[in-house]
């Protein structure tokens, strides 16, 4: 990836700028393959003539595993030594938000979950404060990406660069999950404010892309360069599966490697491949984890095991789009506070599948192409350890989280008709649910 040098004299914009690239995503991961080799080059940006050019969220750029309850915003940056991107936000009305660096592979350079953003003088954290009060002119943050500074420094600062590099080329990322209105993905706040000060002292503003903000904004110019860059990752081994699981045998593993996806750092994952069968469902069961029902009201300082936490039903095939997804607060839980999801095409929908029955139900999306189901975890308390964050590289997840961790099984549609989610339990299943 190449980006233009900027002179202090240059316009501002001339230090934010990427250049898309017109290929389309392939049909198939074989495909993806033949279409991005390793050696691929990389295209000169052009200008990015705004703020949030990429609006990431299934039905707008559905790329590298999505969640359909959140919305990314991504903003790409190069700053030289002494050059600074400020954004000045508002905490928004939402389960989660975060801004986050990543370097120009789509790996985690540092990061600010909102919990962490001091606010500005005269403003209050409702993530971190009780009695913030609802006024967001008193909800006023303000966080600063800067070369120079390694990850973790503190002070509402992000590193720009891995390794505390003295400039840096990456992307800002603000994600925003579960917002109180779900039509209104910003959390009913302005999206944050960017602008640069220049080593010479100059500072410029950035204005925000028209429609960045609302339900169906544009995907921005950076729309066919980020596919792009999941393709040549494929290429690499970007994504090589989950651990052992395999569509004929599945059983939720940590991804064997998902570099260069733009993965958040307050969420870990789980996967499984699936395979779709005429008359065949897939049944995942296990306890679900309490969470703040933000959506209802509730504070996020409400004591409770998780955050966030979803299983998701995407596609293995270039850019790995999101299907469908089932919150939390989507999931219906039995008595005992256990779920069952269903996964499967309309048709083979079994009659017993509804929220009614304590069965939470999401389609399977195309059939002509394996699923991948991503069940993820986030900012799990201290004192709950049977989250994914729990699970180490060579363990087992089901031994670490025990009731919490999703057991999944194929199932005949008429079966679980005739006899619910217990006449499809694996009998490592029925040991938990009893």
């Amino acid at each position: 990836m190449h980006f233009l040098k900027r002179t202090p004299a240059a316009p501002a914009l001339a230090v934010l700028g990427l250049l898309m690239t017109a290929t389309a995503a392939p049909a198939d991961a074989a495909a993806a393959d033949a279409a991005a080799p390793a050696s691929a080059a990389r295209a000169a940006p052009p200008a990015v003539s705004c703020a949030w050019p990429a609006v990431v969220r299934p039905g707008r750029l559905n790329f590298a595993f999505p969640e359909t309850n959140a919305t990314y915003w991504m903003m790409p940056y190069r700053l030289a030594a002494g050059d600074r991107l400020t954004a000045q936000g508002t905490y928004p009305a939402a389960r989660f938000t975060s801004l986050t660096t990543y370097d120009a592979k789509g790996a985690p350079v540092d990061s600010l979950a909102d919990r962490q953003m001091t606010p500005d003088p005269g403003s209050r954290n409702p993530f971190a404060q009780e009695q913030a009060g609802t006024d967001t002119a008193r909800h006023r943050y303000t966080v600063t990406v800067k070369p120079g500074v390694t990850a973790g420094s503190g002070g509402n600062t992000l590193a720009a660069g891995a390794g505390g590099a003295d400039s840096g080329t990456g992307f800002l990322v603000l994600r925003i999950y579960v917002p109180d209105n779900e039509a209104d993905p910003t959390g009913g706040v302005p999206l944050p404010a960017l602008s640069v000060r220049h080593r010479n002292g100059d500072t410029s503003s950035v204005k925000t892309c028209p429609g960045a903000g609302s339900a169906k904004g544009a995907a921005g110019p950076l729309a066919q360069f980020l596919r792009q860059r999941v393709q040549e990752d494929r290429a690499a081994g970007g994504f090589e599966g989950c651990g052992n699981s395999t569509a004929k045998a599945p059983g939720f593993a940590l991804p064997k490697k998902a570099s260069g996806y733009f993965p958040n750092p307050y969420n870990k994952y789980l996967c499984t491949p699936v395979a779709h069968e005429a008359g065949r469902i897939v049944v995942i069961r296990g306890k679900a984890p309490t969470f703040p029902h933000t959506s209802d009201g509730q504070s996020v300082l409400t004591r409770t095991q998780v955050r966030y936490w979803s299983l998701c039903q995407n596609q293995w095939r270039l850019p790995y789009p999101a299907t469908s997804c089932a919150g939390d607060f989507q999931t219906a839980v039995d008595k005992d506070g256990r779920y069952t999801i269903v996964v499967s095409t309309p048709q083979d929908r079994p009659a017993g599948a509804t929220t009614a029955n304590r069965v939470t139900w999401i389609p399977w999306g195309p059939t002509d192409v394996t699923g991948i189901l991503l069940f993820r975890t986030m900012l799990p308390a201290d004192g709950f350890h049977q989250a994914v964050q729990d699970v180490g590289k060579n363990q087992n997840p089901a031994t670490v989280m025990g009731d919490y961790y999703p057991d999944i099984s194929y199932c005949a549609k008429d079966r679980f008709a005739e006899g619910g989610a217990a006449a499809c339990a694996t009998s490592a299943q029925a040991g938990r649910s009893g």
